[in-house]
């Protein structure tokens, strides 16, 4: 009986890395991955053709917390993705840093990217969500905390 339950446990922990390795090397996982690459990528070269690929510039925004200047108080400014590639018209002279910490995909439809993004001045912490519409995935909400550096 222990040598059934081994033997179980063990194609049982086989079969499960074997999905777990094809999630990570699928298509979908992959083009989810490439996205999230093309915001980096196109946002640290000033690229709009790269963010125009990542961003979902009709229905998409950012969210992020600032301070309002006239009360003191955090708020949740949201920007459309549009008007935030705009922000990306240069290359940085810095070096930047990016790696996907995690990714979720439900029904090769929506994702969920955890991204760390390092400059030389700020960490960012970035969330990205993502449909895939007319067969193409496409940020359609970024959230942020950012961490200056001393």
């Amino acid at each position: 009986m222990k040598l059934f339950s081994t033997i179980i446990a063990t194609v049982t922990l086989i079969v499960s890395s074997l999905s777990y390795a094809e999630a990570l090397t699928g298509k979908e996982y992959q083009a989810v991955v490439a996205t999230a690459y093309n915001y980096f990528n196109g946002a640290a070269n000033g690229d709009q053709t790269l963010l125009s690929k990542a961003f979902d510039q009709e229905f998409g925004d950012v969210k992020m917390i600032t301070v309002d200047k006239d009360t003191g108080k955090e708020i949740i400014r949201t920007v459309p993705l549009k008007e935030f590639s705009g922000y990306f018209k240069n290359a940085t002279q810095d070096k930047w840093e990016a790696k996907v910490l995690s990714v979720d995909i439900v029904d090769d439809q929506m994702a969920m990217v955890k991204l760390n993004f390092d400059t030389p001045k700020t960490h960012y912490i970035d969330y990205l969500v993502m449909y895939k519409r007319e067969n193409e995935w496409r940020i359609i909400n970024k959230t942020f905390v950012a961490k200056t550096k001393s």
